[in-house]
């Protein structure tokens, strides 16, 4: 009688831990006593649904005041490649549309030591929610000519954005240039006392 109590009780135990061992934490880290959604969930994004993706709560956390540092490779006027490492304060302002995933900014570029931005620009962008799930698209604008628009993309495969940190690749659609940021997120205005302006929404 001992011996079938001590099995069932096995049994159990190891009931238990098949439970325990199911609880999916994918979705979560744990990063210096601070817990956040790591919006990167998979390694690769075809190992998650596109209906897993809260597009919505993606773009509530790309919204806001960022700012780091942006390592710009591209060709300059001759034609040969470049790389050149700014100090970047970007901004994502979401539309007030319900459950809105675009939206508009402005970006600021300085170089060395510079307190006057070596580049001001102007953006929209949305997240893609059917081609390919989870890419922010970010397009500059001409102030000269509104209609001419220079596209880059931050593919979600490269990226990784929480309430705290963005970081990843971004990429222009015509493969001249290619950036790594690494930004922090702020919500004090420009460390360089530049206020963020944009036209649009609020």
């Amino acid at each position: 009688m001992k011996r079938y109590n001590y099995l069932f009780l096995l049994l159990v135990t190891l009931c238990s831990m098949t439970f325990v061992a199911c609880d999916d934490d994918d979705d979560w880290y744990y990063d210096d006593g601070y817990y956040g959604h790591n919006w990167r969930d998979g390694d690769h994004r075809g190992d998650q649904p596109n209906d897993q993706i809260d597009f919505v709560k993606m773009a509530q956390t790309l919204a806001g005041d960022w700012h780091g540092t942006t390592q710009a490779t591209f060709k300059d006027n001759t034609g040969k490649w470049v790389t050149v490492k700014y100090y970047t304060e970007i901004n994502f302002t979401l539309a007030s549309a319900s459950n809105a995933t675009f939206g508009n900014g402005l970006q600021n570029d300085f170089e060395g030591d510079n307190t006057q931005a070596t580049y001001s620009r102007q953006f929209t962008w949305y997240i893609d929610t059917e081609n390919n799930p989870g890419d922010i698209i970010i397009e500059y604008i001409d102030p000269n000519n509104v209609a001419n628009k220079y596209k880059m993309v931050i593919k979600y495969d490269d990226l990784r954005l929480n309430e705290r940190t963005f970081t990843g690749k971004i990429v222009a659609e015509d493969n001249s240039e290619s950036d790594e940021f690494d930004w922090s997120y702020f919500t004090s205005g420009s460390a360089k006392g530049v206020t963020l302006t944009f036209s649009g929404e609020k």
